[in-house]
């Protein structure tokens, strides 16, 4: 089971040491949204580690609030969730494994809607993600989206990259299908990868999976 741990961004200054275990990063809005979700996948989690789940008081973004996380923090694995998620029976020990099956640097879980194309929730090896921009997790550029996008074409890409089917971990959000993307995060998606996000991709169709 995880411990939870509910912080206000302004608390990411100090370090977050999980030594050998799991950190699975929660920004949220919703505190009353993100309590329930949080002790539903702590209990779910099949495993040991912390869940740190950081209220973006000042509306910083999904993004910078992850990187910030993660730049305050040492453990072996990094996750990365929202408020509105909802996780299967083991969603992150099944995960684990994949990673250490695999040899991945990225394991995406069953979102129930990517079909394991792209990592909407993920679960990285923190070395692997290290090396990818040497530094934040994912490119600082983005505000709510298209972040997750970018590393599943550069863990593809890598050959790093692995699909747990049976690891559950679910956007339940009623209304997505009605919301739109963020207009400034699309647009920065699509100018990167002009550039092949700065990597070398040798298989040049993964640039056309996403848009």
């Amino acid at each position: 089971m995880l411990t939870i741990e509910m912080i206000s961004s302004s608390d990411l200054g100090r370090e977050i040491v999980i030594p050998g275990q799991a950190l699975v990063v929660m920004p949220f809005i919703n505190a009353a949204l993100a309590r329930r979700a949080a002790q539903q996948l702590a209990q779910r989690a099949g495993c040991a580690g912390i869940l740190l789940a950081v209220h973006d008081g000042n509306r910083e973004g999904f993004v910078k609030l992850v990187n910030r996380a993660f730049a305050a923090s040492q453990s072996a694995t990094f996750a990365y969730t929202a408020e509105d998620a909802f996780a299967g029976r083991d969603w992150l020990a099944i995960a684990t494994k994949a990673l250490e099956r695999e040899n991945a640097g990225l394991v995406a879980f069953n979102d129930g809607k990517w079909a394991g194309q792209m990592a909407s929730f993920g679960l990285a090896d923190r070395q692997w993600a290290q090396s990818i921009y040497g530094g934040p997790f994912f490119f600082p550029g983005y505000h709510s989206h298209y972040a997750d996008t970018e590393l599943t074409v550069i863990a593809r890409s890598q050959k790093k990259y692995a699909y747990s089917a049976n690891s559950v971990l679910v956007e339940l959000d009623y209304d997505k299908d009605k919301k739109n993307t963020n207009s400034a995060d699309k647009e920065l998606f699509n100018e990167r990868k002009k550039s092949k996000f700065g990597v070398k991709i040798e298989n040049l169709n993964l640039l056309d999976l996403f848009s």
